[in-house]
């Protein structure tokens, strides 16, 4: 029977993952079903009774390679999100497949199979792995999702469309998400969570500086010490000041280089 780890924020995703696997195998145990940073690095500490981990990469309190890059983690992983960019620094956290979602039962059965090949032939696990990151960073190239240079506003009365290079910050309140443009003119989103937005923007241009809040780089006017491990980030000259939360401070320095 594998023992099986889950780490993943959305309860959708959830389901859906564990519908894929009855289908897959009909001898495994679900260990849990973690949601934060914090959890995933409680029970790892304590567990090392496990055979696979599922696992996303943005969660509701950080990033999930805080987990991964402070513990020494001996089960393989396949990484299931919607974003794209972190596909070497899966395989550097023994990633064995890595699903872009939305994915297909085909995408997770492959994924399914490459573990048990692996957990049944740990000689070819080299060759395996090598044949798996070529193959994927084909798949990336190819499938990368395009960054929208617009967003389709919807109003009562029309729609007009939203430049990406005027948005100055996205704001999360109450289930809706606003746009905020460089006239700090407020615009509703049709997406209803960050991860929805996300994969259409430039990670290069756009960092989510708390749960609720994601900033355009170049709007950034100044930072300023808010208090330890924050800071108050003053964007399209002061016209809105928002504050990075204590686990994105660090991130965001780098991301800035600084």
């Amino acid at each position: 029977m594998y023992k099986i780890l889950i780490i993943e924020d959305e309860a959708p995703a959830r389901k859906k993952l564990k519908r894929y696997l009855k289908q897959a195998c009909n001898s495994y145990e679900i260990v849990a079903e973690l949601e934060t940073v914090a959890d995933a690095k409680s029970l790892l500490t304590q567990t090392h009774n496990i055979d696979l981990i599922f696992s996303d990469i943005e969660l509701r309190d950080g990033n999930v390679f805080e987990v991964y890059k402070d513990l020494s983690i001996n089960c393989p992983i396949i990484f299931a999100t919607a974003y794209n960019e972190f596909l070497m620094k899966a395989f550097e956290a023994n990633g064995i497949e890595y699903l872009l979602k939305p994915y297909s039962f085909e995408r997770f059965s492959n994924a399914w199979d490459k573990f048990i090949r692996l957990k049944g032939n740990l000689s070819a696990n080299y060759n395996e792995l090598m044949g798996t990151i070529n193959h994927l960073l084909k798949d990336n190239q190819e499938n990368s999702i395009e960054y929208k240079e617009q967003f389709a506003i919807k109003t009562h009365q029309d729609i007009y469309f939203l430049k990406v290079e005027d948005i100055v910050c996205f704001q999360a309140d109450n289930g809706i998400i606003f746009a905020f443009d460089k006239m700090n003119k407020r615009h509703i989103m049709p997406q209803t969570v960050f991860k929805q937005i996300e994969v259409f923007l430039d990670p290069k241009k756009f960092f989510r500086i708390n749960r609720s809040e994601s900033v355009q780089r170049k709007f950034i006017d100044k930072l300023e010490r808010y208090n330890k491990n924050t800071v108050s980030v003053y964007l399209n000259a002061g016209s809105k000041i928002v504050r990075t939360s204590q686990n994105n401070t660090s991130e965001f320095n780098v991301w800035l280089g600084i």
